[in-house]
């Protein structure tokens, strides 16, 4: 089956051949309804004689890093007294991360906050919580489920989650790209075949999005755990091109 798309696009090249229908109409009037125009001037413009096609890429990669978060929070009276319970509490989780071989390098505070709590329907302050997250970035993908597990047992009661991602997303990238222009070569292909046109030519690339790799895994509560399993799965990299052919 034909897609609309694909039929509109056809239409207009034809109507390309044909000639315009009065002088001066602008280049993007040939770009299909459902594509952005390109604009005009400067030599920017559509041909006269074009296709204008989307193209979409995606890639599969296997992540090679994970960004987990954990934290400390407790409330207390005194705002010193909360204060330091939390930082007692992040001092342990941190020995017992960094005893699994994490670099000191890879693991960063993300935040330190004392917030003042109120009585209910009052102003008058009942005590203090004291909050504190690190990020740690794991590159032994097999750690992941030994540090959630470790930072539990020191004391940690923020888990907020594991993200997987990529080091170096650059090569998933290229090759996301290099099959969204695929696609639209394609597509440009059947369009020109299906008018009884020549096969069409590049013009102009223009590129319209990548997707950023990456996934989150959300942990559910914080009581300490036997041994918590973490299966990365795999990454979807996404691309979208927008190409311009001639013929």
């Amino acid at each position: 089956m034909v897609k609309p798309r694909m039929v509109a696009a056809a239409l207009i090249a034809a109507a390309a051949l044909a000639g315009p229908s009065s002088a001066g109409a602008p280049a993007s009037a040939l770009a299909p309804a459902s594509t952005p125009a390109i604009p005009a001037g400067g030599g920017q413009g559509v041909p006269d004689q074009a296709i204008v096609v989307a193209g979409h890429g995606a890639v599969e990669a296997a992540p090679d890093r994970a960004i987990v978060t954990v934290g400390a929070q407790f409330t207390r009276p005194a705002a010193q007294e909360a204060q330091e319970r939390t930082s007692a509490a992040m001092t342990q989780i941190l020995q017992r991360v960094l005893a699994l071989g994490i670099p000191r390098d890879r693991i960063q505070t993300v935040e330190i906050n004392l917030f003042p709590q109120r009585r209910p329907n009052s102003n008058e302050i009942s005590g203090y919580q004291g909050v504190q997250r690190v990020t740690v970035a794991v590159d032994d993908l097999s750690l992941v489920g030994r540090v959630l597990d470790a930072a539990v047992t020191a004391g940690a009661n923020l888990l907020d989650g594991v993200t997987f991602t990529l080091r170096d997303p650059g090569a998933a990238r290229v090759r996301a790209f290099a099959a969204a222009v695929q696609d639209a070569r394609a597509s440009a292909n059947a369009l020109a075949a299906a008018a009884g046109l020549p096969t069409p030519r590049i013009v102009r690339i223009e590129e319209m999005g990548v997707a950023a790799p990456s996934v989150r895994m959300d942990a559910m509560g914080a009581a300490p755990m036997v041994s918590t399993p973490v299966l990365p799965g795999t990454l979807s990299i996404g691309a979208q091109v927008r190409v311009v052919f001639v013929f």
